[in-house]
This record gives structure tokens, sequence and C-alpha cells, in this order.
């Protein structure tokens, strides 16, 4: 998050909605107060994000429920990671 005076969000708008497209938040201060925030337009809501985590748990769950499953081990997942490198 970054932080403009109005005087520099107002010269630079182009450049400052620029930034909050690529999901940056910026705050927009007069006399060094915060006075407005901007944000990105669609950000996913608490809710949906709690739902979402939720939906995780239960197939986590669901997965280690599985009598054939054997978790990877840490030497597993850093080959895994090389390989992608490569």
């Amino acid at each position: 998050m970054s932080t403009l005076s109005a005087f520099e969000a107002k010269t630079r708008f182009g450049e400052v909605l620029d930034r909050v497209a690529r999901g940056e938040e910026v705050v927009i201060t007069r006399h060094d107060k915060p006075v407005a925030r901007i944000v990105p337009e669609g950000r996913p809501s608490l809710k949906a994000i709690r739902s979402a985590v939720a939906d995780l748990r239960a197939l986590r769950k669901e997965i280690s429920a599985n009598p054939g499953f054997q978790p990877l081990t840490d030497n597993e997942i850093l080959e895994a990671i090389h390989e992608g490198r490569r």
C-alpha cells in the first residue's frame, strides 16, 4: 500500500489508476492525514474467502481419509520444486 498527497494523486491520476488496476491499494492524504483509499474493484469478500478456506479444509480431510494416501516427504517436495525450475 502506498500513500500519496492529494496534489500528487491529482497530477498523476492516470498512473494511480494503473497501479490500482495492478492490485495495489493507494491512500490519499491531505495535510498528512489519510482521507481516502483507492482499492481494486472486485476484491473478494471475507465471506467468499472463509467459504473457500472451509472447502479446502473439507477437501484436505477427504484426501487424508483415503486409505492409500501418503503425504509427500520434504525431499519429494524439494525435488518437485527444483524440477519445475528446469
